[in-house]
């Protein structure tokens, strides 16, 4: 489709919601239906003119999510194995990609007076966790001058790197409301649906959110067989705190509806990390590199993106299954800490804009009285 057409069909698209919007307004405020009815065109009617319609003013939203990870680390070298008397890469942080990790998302709202309502929304995610393992006795390294530095790593027996991260957002959003009636044409899929007519609500969101990233990162090493593992141990905690602007649309039918929503959010950041002393089994009590703690602030932002179907149980509950996507840049990743350097300023830089990418599933249920 030529570019040209595109716009005339957003344009169409763009003039029927925000008319939609004015007409609710309009017969809010003089307690009338009003209609619009044009040739060629799906007829719009007020919200309280068609049973698909919502006559609720609360609603309650528990989803449990299924949430896959793909992190933007660095992908630095973070250890090496001899092949042929040539150190090659063995492990990237790359290498430590997390399995499907659980969280849930609950939210509440109410809708207020004059179009406009408010809402309360919580979103973690626990449990991602990444690793990788490999034993190839004294043939093993810790990349960089600190490999050398550091009595047995490098020639280690076993290196073991792990990843692990919790996700928690909070968010409070006013949005104005408006619900409009949509009457297409009969068709078998109208009437599969329960309903000729659906009800389309278009929500405007503004609002605030805070996000917290905690990270920790271990690159074990063991000598010797026998040994203890010692480790080099960072740990990162991104704060991120700012406006967000959304769009959420719902289009329900009797017994179905479809909600989707994308919202966004520019963010100032607070950023942490902290490294553990660096020792060695072959040598207790003696410290290669003393512990470490930075801080500094930065930019950041969040995308995130729902697409939900959704099936009436009852007047009030519903039945929730979806597919999310979303994306947090500015962090400060715990891998990206690692410093296989040996010098007075090792470890002493805070490397910042990282992300993540998180897509997945969500399965729950709604309340709306």
């Amino acid at each position: 489709m030529h570019a040209a057409g595109v716009t005339v069909l957003l344009g169409r698209r763009l003039k029927h919601v925000w008319l939609g919007a004015l007409l609710c307004t309009v017969s809010a405020a003089a307690g009338v239906a009003t209609a619009l009815e044009t040739e060629g065109n799906p007829k719009f009617l007020s919200a309280a003119d068609c049973g698909c319609c919502p006559d609720w003013q609360r609603y309650a939203i528990f989803d449990v999510l299924f949430l896959q990870r793909d992190n933007a680390t660095s992908g630095a070298v973070i250890a090496e194995q001899d092949v042929g008397g040539q150190l090659q890469p063995l492990f990237t942080t790359q290498s430590l990609q997390a399995a499907t990790a659980p969280g849930v998302r609950l939210f509440y709202g109410e809708l207020g007076p004059d179009n406009v309502g408010w809402e309360v929304g919580y979103l973690g995610v626990y449990g991602m966790f990444g690793s990788a393992d490999r034993t190839d006795p004294d043939n093993l390294a810790v990349p960089g001058v600190l490999g050398q530095t550091v009595p047995g790593w490098s020639t280690a027996d076993e290196i073991r790197p792990t990843y692990a991260s919790s996700l928690n957002m909070a968010e409070f959003n006013l949005f104005t409301h408006c619900c409009e009636t949509e009457c297409p044409e009969e068709t078998i899929l109208w009437s599969r649906l329960g309903c000729g007519r659906s009800c389309v609500c278009t929500n405007w969101l503004f609002g605030i959110r805070w996000a917290g990233l905690d990270e920790q990162a271990d690159l074990n090493v063991r000598c010797c067989e026998g040994d203890p593992f010692t480790a080099y141990s960072v740990r990162t905690s991104s704060q991120f705190i700012g406006p967000q602007l959304g769009v959420r649309s719902r289009r329900q039918w009797e017994n179905w509806a479809i909600e989707g929503w994308a919202k966004a959010m520019l963010a100032g950041t607070i950023l942490n990390s902290s490294a553990d002393p660096v020792t060695s089994s072959l040598a207790p009590g003696v410290i290669y590199r003393e512990g470490r703690s930075l801080s500094r602030g930065g930019v950041g932002f969040i995308g995130d993106l729902n697409l939900s179907a959704v099936r009436r149980l009852t007047d009030t509950w519903w039945l929730r299954a979806g597919y999310n996507l979303i994306w947090l840049s500015g962090a400060a990743l715990a891998p990206d800490q690692w410093d296989f350097t040996d010098t007075p300023t090792s470890g002493t830089t805070l490397v910042g804009g990282g992300g993540l990418f998180l897509h997945g599933a969500n399965l729950g249920v709604e309340a709306r009285w």
